[in-house]
């Protein structure tokens, strides 16, 4: 793998497991295709990629699409989160108060109990069964 653009964007756990299951099926194929010695790998790559994939996958980013991750976005734009705060409720998927809390710096100063409930609300309502307790952790 390689970097193309340094410090482009931030990725979500979503985004990195989806490439990496796209970077290991592209191997697959070039093994398929062309034998074992075309898609030979650097080094250690095979084990962190499985490694990775094994961590994302017990994360709720395993249960995370495009579309829902659009939606739980547009939701926070108009609560004015930093893009990182946006970046790690995304990830994170917090099932309370406390846990956004942690995750948004100065939460009660800037959101009132009302926004607070909206935005655990919108996490609820767009994922659903997939923040309990065993996948989001």
């Amino acid at each position: 793998m390689k970097i193309l653009e340094p410090r482009e964007a931030m990725l979500s756990n979503h985004e990195v497991l989806a490439h990496v299951q796209d970077v290991k099926r592209r191997y697959r194929e070039e093994i398929n295709e062309q034998g074992p010695a075309a898609a030979m790998k650097p080094g250690n790559l095979e084990t962190v990629m499985k490694e990775l994939l094994d961590y994302l996958s017990s994360t709720v980013a395993s249960t995370q699409s495009p579309a829902s991750i659009s939606v739980l976005v547009e939701a926070l734009v108009k609560h004015q989160f930093e893009k990182i705060e946006v970046l790690m409720i995304l990830n994170h998927l917090p099932k309370n108060e406390t846990e956004l809390d942690v995750l948004v710096e100065e939460l009660e100063s800037r959101l009132s109990d009302e926004e607070i409930s909206q935005v655990l609300d919108t996490i609820r309502s767009t994922f659903g069964s997939r923040i309990s307790d065993g996948a989001a952790e």
